[in-house]
């Protein structure tokens, strides 16, 4: 649409008129292109990522900078390899806890990496490897703010490209200061690289003058904890192939190809005014078939609302672990999904243990338990001591004590975290000094630990991730209370969108009125 596209261009170049007038900084002929006869182009690189989880009972404080591709499984994207792009790196900023962010470190951060953008002057691109669920008080949506910011830098005519978790909470105002957006099509994720070599390929293309990205989102209230919307199962596994035929062979009466379509879950965890499912679509110089496409995509996910189910077998706490007790297979994977460090929980909830130990289970493991004194005072004891613990409960105090126990320490890994293994009656529990995940096999070879040897094996996730999934004979997901509780009726929201299914049932929504 004329208009829509009119919109989009005046608000690039306003931003850009609003910093050259602050700061004289911008020159369209200086940020557009390399210098005459250059023979690369140079790409800016950051990331700026973080699943705000605004149940958490701290906040974020502080910011910890590292490389801007740290923990990809490239330096840079193959797709750029022996080609005229090359990378430069600016700052990968993530926010060092799992609560809402306080504004203050949260524009810091935003400003050291407009900053390193700015020392890299003059740049062709801009790649931005984003969450999309960063939460920030009195700056809202980080990432945003950050692709705003940037935008005013570097100009109208300098495309930006933006990568995406499938979990993000995405504001509209992202299509008018981003390209190419593009997100991830799989839960639980297993296409990270896949989907940065696709915003990768569709940067490099724009800049060969073989394409002009323009994007379109549509939000769509409603909202499902992520165990309910797996690629694993229906109707998400579906409504992604949707997404997919789109990208293949276009929308039916529009010409212009479809470059990158998303549909986003959300993050139920994030109690913010964008925290809602959302339609995201890209296409090839048509902003009205991007508009088409992502109101396509919404009303098909509107259309089954009803259809979304926890997508793996779950249970209550005392019936998953009597389940698991008296299962055939030799071994059974238990996720406390209340107390989910993947969804920024703090993960130091001791209520599994607690259970499991009360109820004298006998080859049981509880895994990334945080708990930095418990941990500390088992390396000052030593390996093969025993003494009283008070385990658990030291950030998050909400759903009970600290579970208090004479334990033997059975094992000390002075790894990053440190980690302490220590038993109780038949349960060994593995402290750790630092909030971590546990989503590979592998990382419990430091530990001397088997989880295939093990009845029962505890980690705090919602459904099992991809490696863990792929050696447990079973699985269960624990229905238990903490900051990211399944049951989302539980949670305090205060900033969501209303009406919203399923909170407001009987809502209606027609995506065409609300594009």
């Amino acid at each position: 649409m004329a208009t829509n596209a009119n919109r989009r261009q005046f608000l690039k170049e306003m931003a850009v008129a609003g910093l050259a007038t602050q700061t004289g900084l911008w020159t369209a002929n200086a940020l557009a292109a390399e210098p005459a006869g250059a023979t690369k182009k140079r790409v800016f690189v950051a990331q700026f990522m973080h699943e705000t989880n605004t149940f958490h009972p701290l906040r974020t404080t502080r910011f910890e900078y590292r490389p801007p591709l740290a923990g990809w499984k490239t330096p840079g994207l193959k797709v750029w390899e022996g080609t005229e792009l090359t990378m430069v790196p600016g700052v990968g900023a993530t926010p060092d806890g799992g609560g809402l962010i306080e504004e203050q470190p949260c524009r810091e951060a935003i400003a050291r990496i407009v900053k390193s953008l700015r020392e890299k002057l003059p740049v062709d691109g801009v790649f931005l490897h984003l969450h999309g669920a960063m939460f920030a008080d009195g700056v809202g949506p980080g990432e945003t703010v950050l692709t705003e910011q940037i935008r005013r830098v570097v100009g109208p005519k300098v495309p930006i490209a933006c990568t995406f978790d499938l979990h993000g909470n995405i504001s509209p105002r992202l299509a008018d200061v981003g390209d190419i957006l593009v997100g991830f099509k799989t839960a639980p994720h297993i296409d990270r690289q896949e989907t940065a070599e696709h915003a990768g390929r569709l940067l490099l293309e724009t800049l060969r003058g073989n394409c002009k990205p323009v994007s379109y989102i549509v939000p769509i209230p409603m909202l499902f904890p992520g165990e309910m919307a797996m690629t694993t199962g229906e109707p998400l596994r579906s409504l992604v192939d949707q997404a997919r035929k789109l990208e293949r062979d276009g929308l039916p009466g529009h010409d212009a190809k479809i470059l990158a379509a998303t549909i986003f879950v959300s993050c139920y965890v994030t109690d913010s005014p964008n925290t809602h499912m959302t339609a995201m679509v890209t296409a090839d110089g048509s902003r009205e078939t991007a508009r088409a496409a992502a109101i396509h995509l919404a009303r098909l996910v509107w259309d089954a609302r009803k259809q979304f189910h926890y997508g793996c077998e779950t249970a209550s706490l005392e019936e998953g672990v009597a389940r698991a007790l008296a299962a055939k297979e030799s071994t059974v994977f238990l996720t406390d999904s209340g107390d989910n460090v993947t969804a920024s929980a703090p993960g130091d909830l001791p209520i599994v243990l607690r259970h499991l130990v009360e109820r004298g289970v006998k080859n049981a493991l509880v895994a990334n338990l945080y708990d930095e004194a418990a941990t500390r005072r088992c390396f000052e004891a030593g390996q093969g001591s025993r003494l009283r613990l008070s385990i658990g409960a030291t950030v998050e105090k909400r759903h009970g004590p600290p579970l208090e126990a004479e334990v033997e320490v059975v094992r000390l890994v002075n790894g990053s975290p440190r980690m302490a293994v220590v038993r109780i009656g038949g349960v060994e529990a593995v402290l750790q000094e630092s909030s971590a995940e546990i989503v590979d096999p592998a990382q419990f070879k430091p530990l001397g630990i088997d989880p295939l040897s093990r009845k029962i094996v505890v980690v705090k996730e919602g459904y099992l991730y991809p490696k863990l999934t792929e050696i447990a004979p079973r699985h269960i997901m624990l229905l238990t209370p903490g900051a990211s509780d399944l049951r989302i009726e539980k949670l305090d929201y205060v900033r969501r969108p209303k009406p919203m299914f399923p909170f407001e049932p009987d809502m209606t929504f027609d995506p065409e009125k609300s594009a």
